[in-house]
Parts: structure tokens; C-alpha cells; sequence
């Protein structure tokens, strides 16, 4: 299970690093930059996010906070591994689009 700390201010919380990837972690904290910014720091094979609130948090407000990035870890992790694997596809219709709009000239 993940570890959790947390103070009014400062909520830390770890990911699994061989099952999410930073870039995952780095985008879900870009997206709640206006709730609250987090530091991301490596220990072993977890990723740490100390997410640090602008003005004291409740916990029914932290709890909510951490489902919320967790959610959104996932979405982005998720968002990723579609885009691999339907890279092919979106090539070959994008191919296949500018294969017929005459903007290739003749050589």
C-alpha cells in the first residue's frame, strides 16, 4: 500500500515507481497547480509528491485532494499507454488522409 503523512499545510503521499511513471505524477500536479503544488523527490523505487497547500487543510479536504491526484496519476498513466498503442492507427489515417489531398507533388 502506498504511504500517506500529512500536517495542515503539507500532504505526502508515494507512488509505486515501476507502476507510474513521473512524467504521469508530473502532469497530474501541473493540473492542480491552483489547489496546491507539489514536490516530487525519488526514494527507492517510489515517487514522493509532497503536495503543499496555500492555506491550512481540513482532513476531509486532504482526503479529498489525495483521491482527486491519485485519479488523475491514473488518468494521465492511462492517457499514455492508449496513445502508444494506437500510435499506428493515428499514423496510417493521418497517412492516408494526406495521401489523397493532392499536396504531395508529382516528382
Amino acid at each position: 500500500m502506498d504511504k500517506c503523512r500529512s500536517t495542515r499545510n503539507h500532504h505526502r503521499i508515494s507512488f509505486d515507481a515501476r507502476v507510474y511513471p513521473l512524467l504521469a505524477i508530473k502532469k497530474a500536479a501541473y493540473r492542480f497547480l491552483k489547489s496546491f503544488d507539489a514536490e516530487i523527490t525519488q526514494d527507492g523505487e517510489a515517487w514522493v509528491c509532497t503536495l503543499r497547500f496555500t492555506q491550512a487543510a481540513d482532513v476531509a479536504a486532504i482526503q479529498q485532494a489525495e483521491r482527486d491526484f491519485r485519479a488523475e496519476v491514473l488518468d494521465q498513466d492511462l492517457r499514455a499507454s492508449v496513445a502508444r498503442e494506437t500510435e499506428p492507427v493515428r499514423n496510417a489515417v493521418l497517412a492516408l488522409a494526406f495521401s489523397r489531398t493532392g499536396l504531395q507533388g508529382s516528382e
